[in-house]
């Protein structure tokens, strides 16, 4: 595929959790392999991009979202088929929807550092090699060495020596140059496989999508070796909502974007570099944050007490022009100084006891104030975004698509459309401003990718059976269309994919389970077959296998024969 030209046309695709896709020659979960048969059903049904969840290394954690490395590919997904190693899984079928990540990664680390030790002298060479063309793997080797030495333990509580990356690269290298060599070898096999299956999509007609995440865990490589990249003392995460009175606190370190901006974004072009080995088209996560986020001081258990970042804020000159002491909000709870004689009020500051105990008269000089600079904030947030847009834009040729779900502000939205961003439309969730109704196949933004459910969500059909107003919902999907009211579940399904894939959007992607027509247990119980939950621990999520052997399910005459019919009259073959 010489450019991005032929991308851009109405297409339909598949989003999967690689571990979930378990192929004949997988080792307990899905891996590189498992590309090879998906992408050999995807061309047979008429799909023709393959969107992944993103594949960084998450050391002893579960979620891809919160990785030990911005660079580096998760030995989980390296396929033991393809090395030549014939390590079998204990079971030729898939007994049990969860796999055991961390088991199973333990497992081929160990295979593969046998297959190291015997091919040691190549395998040096080819590390080596590998090492002069990623130099991110210097860091990124020494650190995992680390990690590993010191248990995942945080690196800022390793001994002193250990948290200069300088010193601990020198040390490491020197000391145990084979230790750290092995794990730059496992990035050089996981590059080498993921590679050749983009050119064997290629070859296929088919597009790799892969998934940038915007920030990176606090316990990282990157964190680690560049700390002025990120506001420590901050953790990102999104404001209150109708989902969470609370918000949601993240973890992850803000970004230093000025700092970014010192050295030419050279972390991000480094990043967009490596994806696109592997990658097609990708996606942004979170591409709000790249205009403003909700930072959180680091501790705080709740995002009630944070502020969109970054900001102007409200000056104490401006808080004793009209006549109220800044400190005194402080003491109230109602405003905080994030910078010396800069103020942010905080969200929802009205609703509190201190608020509400103050006079009428100093409520109508303080609650103004905090409206005081949001024209001024949102024309540089504007600006400011869509500067780090076009600067990624000019590192990769990559087709960048934005994950703009959730509340997106007005101007945010503008500056998407104008940018003429792919962004995504979750059927349940796309409907009317005015009368708040789904809308029909023909109103979708066609500049965006139409999908049933996303790794977040509930599948569609746990929706469907759970969710909203059935009755609502029937009437829609089928009276509004003159067809008969569904009794099966297969046509339940049936009916939501050909208006997924009728919908005006460019691209419609529709995670592997909601493909599942005929498969009862994923029919019958979606919610056991979720891949992620929201604000729930770590490893009670990213554990999902898919109950049927990709081979298995590509032969299915019958659901290949509905999907390639709906993708076909849709126009996306």
């Amino acid at each position: 595929m010489k450019s991005l030209v032929s991308t851009k046309q109405r297409r339909a695709g598949v989003l999967v959790s690689l571990p979930s896709i378990v192929s004949k020659h997988s080792f307990e979960c899905g891996d590189i392999y498992s590309l090879y048969p998906l992408s050999n059903w995807a061309k047979d049904v008429g799909l023709s991009i393959i969107q992944l969840l993103p594949l960084n290394d998450t050391g002893f954690g579960y979620s891809p979202y919160s990785a030990i490395s911005a660079f580096a590919i998760d030995p989980l997904h390296i396929s033991l088929h393809l090395l030549g190693i014939p390590l079998q899984s204990r079971k030729k079928e898939i007994k049990h929807l969860q796999s055991h990540p961390s088991r199973v990664r333990e497992l081929k680390i160990k295979s593969i550092r046998d297959y190291f030790e015997a091919n040691k002298k190549e395998a040096l060479k080819d590390s080596s090699r590998f090492l002069q063309e990623q130099p991110w793997c210097y860091s990124y080797g020494t650190f995992r060495v680390m990690y590993e030495t010191f248990e995942g333990k945080n690196w800022w509580e390793w001994p002193k020596e250990f948290q200069d990356p300088n010193i601990a690269k020198e040390k490491v290298f020197t000391e145990q140059r084979e230790e750290v060599m092995f794990w730059v070898y496992l990035q050089k096999i996981a590059f080498d496989q993921l590679s050749a299956v983009k050119l064997h999509l290629e070859d296929n007609g088919i597009y790799l999508k892969g998934d940038m995440p915007i920030l990176t865990a606090r316990n990282s490589c990157d964190v680690w070796e560049h700390p002025e990249y990120f506001i420590l003392d901050l953790q990102a995460g999104a404001p209150p909502d109708h989902f969470s009175q609370t918000g949601q606190t993240w973890g992850f370190p803000v970004l230093n974007w000025d700092e970014l901006k010192k050295n030419h974004y050279s972390w991000w072009k480094e990043r967009l570099t490596y994806l696109e080995h592997f990658f097609h088209l990708y996606r942004i996560d979170h591409v709000i944050g790249m205009y403003r986020i909700w930072a959180i001081p680091k501790d705080h258990q709740t995002a009630l007490k944070g502020w969109f970042h970054p900001q102007f804020g409200i000056e104490t000159n401006e808080f004793l022009k009209v006549g109220i002491d800044p400190k005194q909000m402080v003491s109230l709870g109602l405003i905080h100084e994030f910078k010396t004689n800069h103020y942010i009020f905080y969200w929802d500051f009205w609703k509190e006891e201190g608020y509400q105990s103050l006079p009428e008269e100093t409520k109508a000089r303080l609650f103004p104030l905090s409206q005081l600079h949001i024209y001024e904030e949102e024309k540089h947030w504007r600006e400011a975004g869509e500067t780090i847009l076009e600067i990624f834009e000019s590192f990769s040729s990559m087709l960048p698509c934005a994950e703009d779900l959730g509340s997106v502000p007005t101007f945010i939205r503008e500056s998407l459309f104008d940018r003429q961003m792919i962004g995504i439309d979750v059927v349940r969730w796309t409907k009317s401003f005015t009368t708040g109704e789904f809308i029909v196949e023909d109103h979708y933004r066609e500049n965006a990718i139409s999908v049933l459910s996303t790794h977040d969500t509930s599948l569609v059909m746990e929706w469907w059976k759970k969710e909203g107003d059935l009755e609502e919902k029937l009437i829609f999907f089928f009276d509004r269309l003159g067809k008969p009211r569904p009794e099966t579940n297969d046509q339940i399904l049936e009916g939501l994919l050909e208006f997924v894939f009728q919908t005006k959007s460019l691209f419609s992607i529709q995670l592997f389970q909601d493909l599942a027509i005929g498969v009862s247990d994923v029919l019958e119980n979606p919610e056991k077959h979720r891949i992620n939950v929201p604000g729930t621990p770590d490893h009670s999520n990213w554990t999902y296998r898919f109950p049927i052997l990709i081979e298995d399910f590509a032969e299915d005459f019958q659901r290949n024969f509905t999907l390639r019919k709906w993708i076909q009259s849709s126009g996306r073959n």
